[in-house]
């Protein structure tokens, strides 16, 4: 396992030592670091896992503290009150915390919401990059980051919430941290899958969930993969959620609207035939049901531009077709040949020979409508 004097906190912690130690003369202050540094190395190695920025303050104290304990050891004077002061948060610490707000934000509502948050989650990423690129370029803004207000307040709450009621839940949950990871990745990775199959997306879905799985456990040690960590979270999460909600809603509506309340949507063929008792081919009939309402279907004929369309209930259709050259035609007549089955004559009954209470009068077009070419309704 490597040295930890690597580690961007350890090189923070150092930093501001040496800028609490600055009034001192510069052999001084090589002298004191030397001997502190390695001791500040040699307790961040041995916390290991548990390494991280604040379990090094818990140890040691804060930067600004500890060389006050070394300069009074040494027999120095006091240093000036601003050496204690901590440094006032700058715009750039604010502005990656934020954006790693919004990023993780974003990245939610990208994965519930499918493609309908890709344009807002497209631009919150990149302020998101800007600020892991300050993160890389600049070392010490990551213990400003630490030191906003914002992120002492969320700290704050965290460990009030671990010493409450959920902090055997909030363990149990980090102990399942490496099973989530493996989970997130895959999510990321089918994301891509449903959004547009085998293509670009889903190659790009794949770097994403190896990146993801790789922020994981880095970011317990170097907190600059946060910026990676939570928004790969926090769009597995959504994406995991988005899931979830498109089959369950189905399945219950399915289940409390059996199809036997719904009311029977009446259908007619897009073509009728009909034959009388003997067998011959009728043309140019109309179909109503009982109620008298024509039994309209739609049909799409040939016309003066090779597409008509009318909707009547006038059958047969004619069969449109085309020949080599795209040319629309309609053919006419019935294509196959029925047997009617022979059954005994119905009985004349008092009802047949009444006089109907109501009668269906086709339309004006039925009579005008020239018996062999279909016509527009």
């Amino acid at each position: 396992m490597s040295s930890t004097h690597t580690r961007v906190e350890v090189q923070d912690y150092l930093a501001r030592m040496r800028t609490a130690l600055a009034d001192l003369p510069d052999v001084e202050i090589s002298e004191i670091m030397d001997d502190a540094g390695a001791h500040v190395v040699e307790v961040a190695d041995e916390l290991g896992e548990e390494f991280s920025a604040e379990a090094l303050t818990t140890r040691l104290g804060t930067p600004e503290v500890y060389a006050r304990e070394l300069r009074a050891a040494a027999g120095y004077p006091p240093a000036a009150t601003r050496a204690e002061v901590p440094p006032k948060p700058v715009f750039a610490a604010r502005f990656a915390f934020w954006s790693l707000v919004a990023g993780t934000a974003a990245a939610f509502g990208m994965g519930i919401g499918g493609r309908d948050g890709f344009p807002l989650a497209l631009l919150v990423a990149v302020f998101v990059v800007w600020s892991i690129v300050l993160l890389n370029r600049k070392e010490p803004l990551i213990g400003q980051v630490g030191d906003l207000p914002e992120t002492l307040a969320l700290k704050a709450a965290l460990e009030q919430a671990e010493q409450g009621p959920l902090g055997k839940t909030i363990v149990y949950l980090r102990s399942l941290q490496p099973a989530w990871w493996l989970a997130r990745a895959f999510l990321i990775a089918i994301s891509g899958l449903v959004l547009e199959g085998i293509g670009v997306v889903f190659l790009f879905s794949l770097a994403l969930a190896a990146l993801a799985l790789l922020s994981g456990p880095r970011a317990k040690t170097d907190r600059r993969w946060l910026w990676v960590s939570l928004p790969a979270a926090a769009f597995a999460a959504g994406t995991l959620l988005f899931i979830i909600g498109s089959v369950i809603p189905n399945t219950r509506y399915n289940d409390s609207y059996p199809t036997s309340y719904a009311p029977a949507q009446r259908t007619v063929p897009s073509n009728v035939y009909v034959f009388d008792k003997d067998g011959k081919a009728l043309t140019d009939v109309y179909l109503y049901d009982e109620d008298g309402k024509p039994l309209e279907s739609s049909f799409y004929g040939c016309g003066e531009d090779g597409r008509e369309y009318r909707e009547d209930n006038r059958y047969p259709r004619p069969k449109v077709d085309y020949d080599s050259r795209g040319n629309c035609r309609e053919i006419g007549g019935v294509p196959f040949a029925v047997s009617i089955p022979q059954t005994s004559s119905f009985l004349p009954s008092a009802s047949a020979t009444s006089t109907p209470s109501s009668s269906v009068t086709p339309p004006s077009s039925v009579s005008e409508a020239p018996p062999t070419a279909p016509t527009s309704k």
